[in-house]
C-alpha cells in the first residue's frame, strides 16, 4: 500500500480559464505518472483542467475507479452548470468561484440542483468573487488566495488519468 492516501487524477489539461495562480503552471505536468491502479487510495480526486469540458471523460474515470474501487470520489471544477447530471456518479464535489460572473451560475446551479443529498459540497470562493447565496450544506471556504508553487497536500499524489480498458481519443488529443 502507498503512503500516499488521496489520489488527484488529472483528467486532461484543457481549460477555458486564465488564472493567473494556476497550480498547473507550477507543475511539470509531462512528467507526471498514469495511475493504473487506483485501488490504493482512500478517496480520489477528478480534477484538470476544467473536467466539465468534456463531462464524457468523468464518466469514463469514474466507471474505470469503480472497477477498482469504491473509495469516494470527487470532482473538482469551476463550472458547476451542468454538474446536477453528474452527480449521482459522485461522492462529492469542490466547486471553485474565481470572479463575480461565477457567482451567479453557481447559484443557478445550487438552486435546481437535485443530486446533491448525502454528497460532501465544498465551495471555495476567492475574494475578487464577491459574496453568494448557497445551501447550508456547502461547505464555505472564502476570501481564498492564490498559493504560490501549489504544493501538494501531504498525503496526496498528483497523476494522469488514462483509461483502463477502451479507447478515448478526446482524453489522448487533450492531454
Amino acid at each position: 500500500m502507498t503512503d500516499q492516501k488521496k489520489l488527484r487524477l488529472l483528467l486532461f489539461e484543457e481549460c477555458t480559464r486564465n488564472c493567473p495562480g494556476c497550480c498547473n503552471r507550477d507543475w511539470d505536468l509531462q512528467s507526471l505518472p498514469v495511475c493504473r491502479d487506483h485501488s490504493p487510495y482512500q478517496l480520489i480526486m477528478l480534477t484538470g483542467g476544467e473536467p466539465m469540458l468534456h463531462p464524457e471523460i468523468i464518466q469514463a474515470a469514474v466507471a474505470d475507479i469503480r472497477s477498482q474501487t469504491n473509495a469516494p470520489i470527487y470532482l473538482y471544477t469551476a463550472q458547476p452548470a451542468e454538474l446536477d447530471a453528474l452527480m449521482p456518479l459522485l461522492d462529492g464535489v469542490t466547486v471553485t468561484l474565481h470572479a463575480p460572473e461565477n457567482i451567479p451560475v453557481f447559484e443557478a446551479f445550487d438552486r435546481t440542483a437535485r443530486n446533491l443529498a448525502g454528497k460532501s459540497l465544498r465551495l471555495n470562493v476567492f475574494e475578487e468573487a464577491g459574496t453568494l447565496t448557497c445551501r447550508p450544506e456547502w461547505k464555505v471556504k472564502d476570501h481564498m488566495e492564490w498559493i504560490p508553487n501549489c504544493p501538494l497536500p501531504e498525503g496526496e499524489v498528483l497523476m494522469w488519468y488514462q483509461p483502463l480498458e477502451h479507447s478515448c481519443m478526446l482524453w489522448r488529443d487533450t492531454r
